[in-house]
């Protein structure tokens, strides 16, 4: 019997000391990382964005033409003039809206090139429902699609809406309107670039017939645990089960149910998928508010980051971050972000671990980029159609210092859009 007794403890004791040896060998064998486990995440509830709905929509770009006609790109990367012009336009309203001229691309130019005016543009049509949140403006017009917006400086009446879509000009009259406010708010603070509209292709190109100096820039970078954005997308309870997946290039989080996460190392990118989310109607203002409110949920970094352009065909919004008013195209292949609305309870989000923190010195402090005019000839030399290209568009190169750990070198270059893609010019014309 004391035997027996003494067996049964001993036995007990090799046996948890066997399961223990095992339970190292798998924890510590490499291999493990292609065995899938359950761990428990925790919801984190914090909200780490301040950036409102009306600072990400701001529009992409301001042009100004002076009194004498003479057109420009206005940068600033001290100086938001775009914000200032928005909450300046938040107390206008308006008495009726008509439509001026459409179909006709010279009259439409004529109308982009007209004497003492501010042009602010986005790269996508927005409505006007959109406008009026994003512009904390109450203006009652019929809803309908425009890419840009008009203020006369000489003119404090009216306001227009254009569309390239159609070559569609709306004159909008206006009430509680002071233009000569808005004027002094945009004067002796932006950097002006000589640029000027033309028709390529039947398409509006905003070109520049001499070269343009833009500043550069470094910023330490910040990124993002995967963790952080398991613990905030991953659960819908402060209670939940996820499978984790470890492989040698990417990690796989899995709810089971609804969430779909994979965390790509090579290139610090996030590929987000929910099922369970309900887009409050299918208008534009009902679907950017959508998108704004994952992009708060799921915890993104927004401080830098602009609307940049929607494809109504995929229900794909992209975002860019911006640096002197201008986009960066390579942080990775889609932007900053990308969002495309699956169905009306689903969505899949692209999202990159990588954002901007603290400005640093840079290796030089400007460069100068070619007209618009040297460019088209490049890409000719090389061979591409100007019948292929659908736009050109200023924007800064995203490039990792090599000498300095966690810091980004930002260049200004020319981007080429070519089959809905945007493409820096040196990699079309075989430069790098």
């Amino acid at each position: 019997m004391k035997l027996r007794n003494l067996w049964l403890p001993g036995s007990l004791t090799v046996a948890i000391l066997i399961s223990l040896g095992l339970s190292g060998m798998m924890w510590t064998n490499p291999a493990h990382s292609n065995i899938s486990n359950r761990t428990k995440v925790t919801k984190n509830s914090d909200n780490s964005t301040n950036t409102t709905f009306q600072d990400i929509y701001l529009p992409s770009q301001l042009v100004s033409t002076s009194n004498s006609g003479k057109q420009a790109l206005l940068t600033n990367s001290r100086v938001n003039v775009a914000t200032d012009l928005r909450d300046r336009m938040s107390h206008f309203t308006a008495e009726k809206a008509e439509t001026t001229t459409q179909g006709n691309s010279k009259k439409y130019l004529a109308q982009l090139k007209r004497k003492g005016t501010i042009l602010m543009s986005y790269n996508s049509a927005i409505s006007v429902d959109f406008f009026q949140k994003a512009f904390n403006n109450q203006i009652k017009i019929p809803n309908q699609k425009f890419n840009r917006l008009q203020i006369m400086f000489n003119d404090p009446n009216h306001l227009y809406l254009l569309n390239d879509h159609g070559y569609r000009v709306v004159r909008v009259t206006l009430k509680n309107y002071k233009a000569s406010k808005l004027k002094n708010s945009s004067t002796n603070t932006m950097v002006k670039h000589p640029v000027s509209f033309k028709l390529f292709h039947g398409k509006i190109m905003l070109s520049s017939s001499k070269s343009v100096k833009l500043n550069t820039y470094s910023y330490q970078l910040t990124q993002q645990t995967a963790d952080y954005y398991a613990n905030r997308v991953m659960t819908t309870n402060s209670n939940s089960n996820v499978q984790i997946k470890r492989h040698a290039n990417s990690t796989d989080y899995d709810d089971h149910g609804f969430r779909h996460m994979s965390v790509d190392k090579k290139t610090d990118t996030v590929n987000f998928t929910d099922y369970n989310s309900q887009v409050k109607g299918s208008s534009f203002l009902q679907t950017m508010n959508h998108v704004y409110e994952q992009l708060v949920m799921v915890g993104i970094p927004l401080n830098n980051v602009r609307f940049y352009s929607y494809d109504s065909g995929s229900d794909t919004a992209v975002f860019r971050t911006y640096v002197g008013g201008l986009p960066v195209f390579d942080q990775s292949d889609f932007g900053a972000i990308q969002m495309k609305v699956l169905d009306q309870s689903s969505y899949r989000m692209k999202f990159s671990l990588d954002s901007l923190q603290v400005p640093l010195p840079p290796v030089q402090s400007s460069a100068t980029i070619m007209s618009t005019n040297d460019l088209l000839k490049q890409l000719k030399n090389a061979g591409i159609k100007e019948s292929k290209i659908q736009d050109v568009q200023l924007g800064y190169e995203w490039s990792r210092d090599k000498s300095l750990s966690n810091a980004v070198n930002l260049s200004p270059t020319w981007y080429v859009e070519i089959g809905n893609q945007w493409q820096n010019y040196r990699s079309l014309v075989g430069q790098q």
